[in-house]
């Protein structure tokens, strides 16, 4: 076969078919981004996200690239429409792709980043729709299919529409300025006109509030929305009135761990639905501008199909793929109009409708499913993690085949993401004594600010504790005072994280902890401990900044050394806590290597069983790891904690989210504060009326 004739029909077949293939292609992404994009909020892997990411800037890219090609085809322009060539466009497919890039309902931004570019899309919006218009113009007079990009150039431009106005509306300036001209503080005050503020009972919260009257199965979803608009206020940097969070105070402060967590649950997906998807509030705008587009994209598929019931002569190959365009514009369509009434939003407004009827609907949709899902935290363990001077790829590679964990893990090791050995279910033991300290720390602020400093507390105080607390409830904090004090949030993160697996596997060497099955408190010390090492290497932008990096990699490559002597079954004559041990590691040590100090917080640790139980030890252990994960989670910022929502959110973001609607973040305005600002405001707004009334009437007295 002659090359030059196989490479010239290769060339034709893919001038026939480069832009039916890239329309095709737009379309795949669509549907794959409609099913897929959602699963994020509920997904705590990282190979879903990566997938995702792909999607969503293929599918601009694609869409773009056919229009462009479109733009310029020529084909169909000149033939007989009875009698087309293969080469014939029908003149509607080029409006179909401002359909696709109008984008999915379940996802509009990638990241919190893609929402401050809704300037950008309009933009991209007109020249996009220029570019489509040319081309339906060339074919004006010349294709009778050419009625029916009027319908699709409708559905294209709403949708694209919608897209940017879900942008706009989450974007960082326009939410702080919704929120700077809205007094929501005074809105919830109206709700309780006769009862004290520090007399409130969850009841009261609820009568207040009207929820009293709502049905049980709905009760998560109003406290949930209650709590979603106080964390607006706090993501748009503004301070929360003393009123709000103290509301939401009394209202949590009744509830168990587990109906703790799982009012966060819901408040959660409330947060990634306006942040990353066009399924928010219903309302009667969204409501025409959906009708308009599925009335569009139906008469569009309906047109078609009769002019074709009337025999025109067409391709079948167009006919076809006309029918893949517009009948996958419509079920998508009809998709995303499910997915909009069985959102939280669409249950929320059912439910507020207090009819007998509405209840029934709701309880009727309503399933357990999102209550009863479970959530995970990912676990990394330094010794595991065996790191290596060089970190050579092979050895990664062939250490991920041979993994233990689940096939997800080793997926995740294999696409780069070797720092996650397990996923660790957050248990409901776990949940309990987070919230008892979460708890036990609210009780412990006083909301009484010092004469001297109005702008300070003890608020600021106990953010600040990051295992000092602990210590000195039990009595040790002179001892242990070097390991949590006195040195930064990574280097102490990163001591205790060693000292803590060397107790573990001491205590099972001398059966004092069974590996099968250890204690509750052991196993929840180790589980936060390997999910704060996570955080570190992984997102260490949601943690304090300092060093870890550094740190992390210099005490790796020395565990890979010494960790035998702790974590052999086999008992050695140099034991870990020996004087011998410690002058070798010692010896060997870099500068920013934990080892030497970890064996020697390890040590002191076990010393405790003198006088303590081993129970005891591991209890003041969890405590501790309980309190550095509040630390960090306190310090770590909102766009943080929102873009988490991403990954499925993480358990220092839940933590964080509990802490702020419990009045323990510093956007928590006091009382007096509260007071203050609001006599400000009203003083500013008398003074603008008496100034306004000296103008129109000049004020008569005697000098």
């Amino acid at each position: 076969m002659d090359i030059n004739n196989l490479s010239e029909r290769a060339q034709e077949l893919w001038n026939e078919w480069e832009f039916r293939s890239l329309i095709l292609l737009s379309l795949f992404l669509q549907i794959f981004l409609i099913v897929i994009g959602n699963r994020r909020k509920y997904s705590s892997g990282i190979g879903l996200e990566w997938f995702v990411w792909i999607a969503y800037l293929s599918a601009d890219w694609v869409a773009t690239l056919a229009l462009g090609i479109a733009s310029r085809s020529q084909g169909g322009l000149e033939t007989n429409p009875t009698n087309p060539t293969p080469n014939f466009i029908p003149s509607f497919w080029a409006p179909i792709l401002l359909v696709h890039l109008g984008g999915p309902d379940t996802i509009t931004a990638f990241a919190l980043e893609d929402n401050e570019l809704w300037l950008r899309h309009i933009l991209q919006l007109a020249i996009q729709t220029a570019a489509a218009s040319y081309f339906v113009f060339k074919s004006w007079g010349k294709d009778p299919l050419i009625y029916i990009a009027i319908p699709v150039f409708v559905a294209g431009i709403t949708k694209y529409g919608e897209r940017i106005f879900a942008l706009w509306q989450a974007s960082s300036e326009k939410l702080r300025a919704s929120e700077i001209g809205r007094n929501f503080n005074s809105e919830l005050r109206k709700k309780f006109p006769s009862v004290s503020l520090f007399d409130m009972s969850g009841e009261d919260v609820k009568e207040g509030l009207e929820f009293n009257n709502i049905i049980p199965e709905a009760l998560y979803l109003h406290e949930a929305h209650l709590l979603f608009q106080m964390f607006k206020i706090l993501f748009a940097d503004l301070g929360l009135a003393h009123f709000s969070h103290m509301t939401s105070y009394r209202m949590l402060r009744s509830k168990k761990a587990t109906e703790a967590f799982k009012l966060i649950e819901f408040e959660s997906r409330l947060v990634y639905n306006v942040f990353f998807t066009k399924v928010t509030r219903v309302c009667l705008p969204r409501a025409i501008l959906r009708s308009i587009s599925f009335l569009s994209s139906t008469s569009a598929l309906v047109t078609f199909s009769l002019m074709i019931a009337n025999k025109h002569a067409y391709p079948e190959t167009e006919v076809i793929i006309s029918y893949i365009l517009l009948g996958g514009g419509v079920i998508l369509e009809i998709y995303g109009v499910i997915v909009l009434l069985l959102s939280e939003w669409a249950m929320l407004h059912l439910s507020m409708l207090r009819k007998p009827w509405a209840n029934s609907v709701y309880r009727a949709i309503y399933s357990d499913r999102y209550e009863r899902r479970e959530r995970y935290m990912a676990q990394h363990d330094l010794i595991d993690a065996q790191i290596t001077q060089n970190g050579a790829l092979w050895k990664m590679f062939i250490n991920s085949l041979a993994c233990k964990p689940t096939p997800k893990v080793c997926f995740l090791k294999l696409i780069g993401m070797y720092n996650i050995q397990s996923w660790e279910l957050i248990s409901d033991e776990l949940k309990e004594i987070i919230w008892e300290y979460l708890i036990d720390k609210r009780s412990r602020y006083s909301h009484q600010m010092p004469p001297p400093d109005p702008g300070m507390n003890d608020l600021k105080e106990l953010l600040a504790e990051r295992g000092d607390q602990v210590l000195e409830s039990m009595g040790c904090l002179e001892e242990f005072r070097w390991a949590v004090v006195e040195i930064d949030f990574h280097g102490s993160l990163l001591l205790w994280h060693v000292a803590t697996d060397i107790c573990y596997h001491d205590d099972i060497r001398n059966n004092k902890v069974d590996a099968n099955n250890p204690p509750p408190y052991c196993k929840m010390s180790r589980s936060l401990s390997n999910y704060l090492l996570y955080l570190l290497i992984e997102r260490p932008n949601m943690l304090p900044k300092g060093i870890g990096d550094e740190r992390y990699k210099q005490t790796g490559i020395q565990l890979t050394k010494f960790s035998w002597c702790w974590r052999s079954e086999i008992i050695t004559p140099t034991h870990w806590g020996s004087e011998e041990f410690m002058n070798e590691i010692k010896k060997n040590e870099s500068n920013v290597s934990m080892l030497h100090d970890a064996c020697k917080l390890a040590k002191e640790l076990q010393s405790l069983e003198n006088n303590w139980t081993n129970g005891k030890k591991w209890k003041m252990i969890s405590q501790i790891w309980v309190e550095m994960l509040t630390y960090a989670a306190s310090n770590c910022g909102w766009k943080e904690h929102a873009q988490a929502l991403t990954r499925g959110g993480e358990l220092l973001t839940r933590v964080c989210l509990l802490m702020a609607h419990l009045g323990l973040s510093e956007q928590c305005l006091t009382a007096v504060t509260t007071s203050f600002m609001e006599d400000r405001e009203s003083g500013s707004k008398a003074s603008r009326r008496i100034s306004k009334k000296q103008h129109e009437k000049p004020i008569i007295g005697t000098l």
